[in-house]
């Protein structure tokens, strides 16, 4: 599958480059999670943090983005709340403690930041 990396920090200026261009292998879904083909994913001020580092990743390479809308084309074992074919969407939160300042939380982690792809 091709993918925008982030492949290091800078301010987004022509010739800059700290996006990339890859081909990267198609990830297989874990214990209780799915494989999305994604039909359209946003990309926004979330990601320009990102990229110009003042909400930098934890690591790097990262392939950004969230608000993912697709398909379901895998799921992994024990995942059994979607199915092959559903429409769903993917947001920020790829997972946290589920606590009311869950996005505060140690156990917070968001798509397309700490795990990749939207």
């Amino acid at each position: 599958m091709k993918a925008m990396v982030i492949h290091r920090i800078a301010p987004l200026r022509d010739g800059e480059g700290p996006l990339a261009l890859r081909d990267l292998p198609i990830p297989e879904p874990g214990p209780g999670e799915i494989l999305v083909r994604v039909a359209a994913c946003g990309v926004g001020h979330t990601e320009l943090d990102e990229i110009e580092g003042r909400t930098a990743p934890p690591r790097l390479p990262v392939v950004p983005g969230h608000e993912v809308v697709g398909r379901v084309s895998r799921c992994g074992p024990g995942a059994t709340r979607f199915a092959v074919g559903d429409r769903v969407g993917v947001g920020w939160i790829h997972s946290s403690s589920g606590a009311v300042d869950e996005n505060l939380s140690a156990d917070f982690r968001a798509t397309g930041r700490d795990v990749d792809r939207g």
